[in-house]
């Protein structure tokens, strides 16, 4: 007979689930990643009451970005061991839970503490264009000194947080681009408004100049037409910068939809 599992107590079971439900919630609506990463970790310190850290992939190096729970090492943009077996996690994609200390034998840490029992859940999401498989980070909760291991029904709602938050990084990664574009296609606009500015202001002089000279009445009604339509176009263009300015504050706003005011410098 084997070892009998641990019993869920009904509350406990309903308050995790309740926990993916606010999760998946936040997900749908708030387009920041780092906001949403930092309320996931808070959510899974209180309810497991482990240490839990994130680390995301920045170009070719994964690296210590967000936590929760006292480190007596200094951890923040620490870059994570490549002969960790997080790395491994990460580069295979499929979640550990390291259970027994000998499963952590033959790698290097990344902390100087050296925490071998502990849940690595890879962090990824497929690009909805080029339906690439993206590599995000890892989602990693440990019991500190206690070592304590994380169970196995805890590990499977990590599975699901680390699912979500690769949900929430495709999307944000998504956000990005488009404001990226809108802004590129914004200098585009102003440089040929510019531009196209650049040469209707002497058009409208030398019309204006027409009108005062032209001893034709004929000749002065249409130089004074081609100046009125130079100044329309001129107001045309103003607004149109106007609007593109306004489209692009409205992007960078929704992609801080969902945080708080206060909460947006940090990210």
């Amino acid at each position: 007979m084997g070892a009998k599992k641990p019993k869920i107590k009904e509350g406990d079971a309903f308050r995790r689930y309740q926990d993916l439900i606010e999760i998946a919630r936040l997900v749908s609506w708030c387009m920041n990643r780092d906001y949403l990463i930092k309320i996931c970790l808070d959510h899974l310190g209180k309810r497991l009451e482990k240490r839990a850290r994130c680390v995301l992939m920045e170009r070719d190096e994964l690296k210590l970005t967000c936590w929760v729970g006292k480190y007596e090492c200094p951890i923040e943009k620490v870059p994570v061991c490549k002969e960790s077996i997080v790395w491994e996690v990460v580069k295979n994609g499929v979640p550990v839970n390291l259970t027994d200390i000998r499963e952590a034998e033959g790698y290097r840490h990344t902390l100087s503490e050296a925490v071998k029992i502990k849940a690595i859940i890879p962090i990824w999401y497929v690009h909805p264009v080029t339906q690439e498989e993206k590599k995000v980070g890892a989602l990693i909760v440990d019991s500190g000194k206690e070592g304590s291991p994380i169970s196995a029904e805890d590990f499977e709602y990590l599975k699901v947080v680390g699912e979500l938050i690769g949900a929430a990084a495709g999307r944000a990664e998504l956000v990005e681009q488009l404001i990226e574009s809108i802004r590129k296609n914004e200098a585009i606009v102003q440089e040929t408004a510019h531009n196209f500015r650049n040469r209707l202001a002497p058009l409208g002089g030398f019309t204006r100049r027409i009108v005062k000279l032209a001893k034709d009445a004929g000749l002065a009604n249409e130089a004074r037409y081609v100046y009125q339509e130079a100044k329309a176009l001129e107001a045309h263009l103003e607004q149109f910068e106007k609007c593109m300015a306004l489209l692009s504050r409205e992007c960078i706003g929704f992609r801080d939809f969902g945080v708080p005011t206060s909460a947006r410098k940090e990210y």
